[in-house]
């Protein structure tokens, strides 16, 4: 039939041949489909071996193996990466996982593994650890037992705001060979430190201001002089006063100490009117 008796045929019948060839079409691009997502699922593409790499002295690649590769879903070719990432980074200790694919068959996982620097405690919640960014995780606390990890502990949420502070204020303690053990921000802001040696101290709710260093920086330089002075060990000093501070001695209390004159004053809270 020449193109011109084609142009002629009348509408309904070139819609239907039209309709007739695509539908041919669509049943060709499903029957393609189909064989390509058959040929996906055959075992032949079944993921052989999981190629463990990175930062494993923390991380077991027998607790990797057995928590996470039964929850990964599909094979070579249809796993979603990103969501392997996350099932990896779920495994205690896993701070950041990199999942690859390796021919033929292999999954590479390249592992970073949390870095503790304190133990963490809220209120209501069991004990976690801080990393180095601030952050919180669970793992099992009797492998870091022998590390002497300080403990942080605050309101949910704070972690990274205490790191912070700890790493203002151990420079200062640094200075009168003192090591922070415990720092603390209580529900109303109020800051308090415990060092090694057993002292205690209350610092207040701006212990990074400039006053408030300036007022501990004094008062550890004045520490021993005073221990020598009373032959007592100060266990507690409260730094919350504008013009010095207060101690306890060991079995003694003592009034407020000004730094500046060395004579005792009777100390007066911070937005105290007489």
């Amino acid at each position: 039939m020449s193109s011109t008796a084609a142009h002629e045929l009348p509408l309904d019948i070139r819609l239907m041949q039209g309709t007739s060839r695509a539908l041919i079409w669509l049943f060709a691009l499903g029957c393609v489909v189909a064989a390509g997502h058959w040929l996906m699922q055959r075992n032949w593409w079944d993921i052989r071996a999981v190629q463990l790499q990175g930062d494993l002295q923390r991380i077991s690649p027998v607790t990797v193996r057995a928590e996470a590769l039964p929850k990964l879903q599909g094979n070579f070719l249809t796993i979603n990466l990103a969501q392997a990432q996350r099932v990896f980074e779920d495994v205690p200790w896993v701070r950041t996982a990199v999942v690859q694919r390796l021919w033929p068959m292999r999954l590479a996982v390249t592992l970073q593994a949390q870095q503790p620097v304190a133990l963490w405690h809220e209120p209501g919640g069991a004990t976690q650890l801080v990393n180095a960014e601030g952050q919180t995780f669970s793992a099992n606390i009797g492998e870091v037992q022998g590390l002497g990890l300080p403990q942080f502990s605050g309101p949910a949420g704070t972690s990274a705001q205490v790191l912070q502070m700890s790493q203002t204020l151990q420079p200062l303690l640094a200075r009168a060979h003192q090591t922070l053990t415990t720092l603390d921000l209580g529900s109303g802001g109020n800051w308090r430190v415990q060092t090694r040696s057993g002292l205690r101290i209350d610092l207040g709710s701006a212990p990074d201001s400039a006053a408030t260093q300036t007022r501990l920086t004094q008062f550890l330089a004045l520490m021993p002089q005073l221990e020598t002075r009373y032959g007592r060990a100060i266990d507690s000093a409260d730094l919350r006063y504008p013009n010095g501070f207060a101690v306890h001695l060991q079995g003694v209390d003592l009034p407020g100490m000004n730094p500046t004159t060395n004579k005792t004053t009777t100390p007066r809270p911070a937005g105290r009117k007489d």
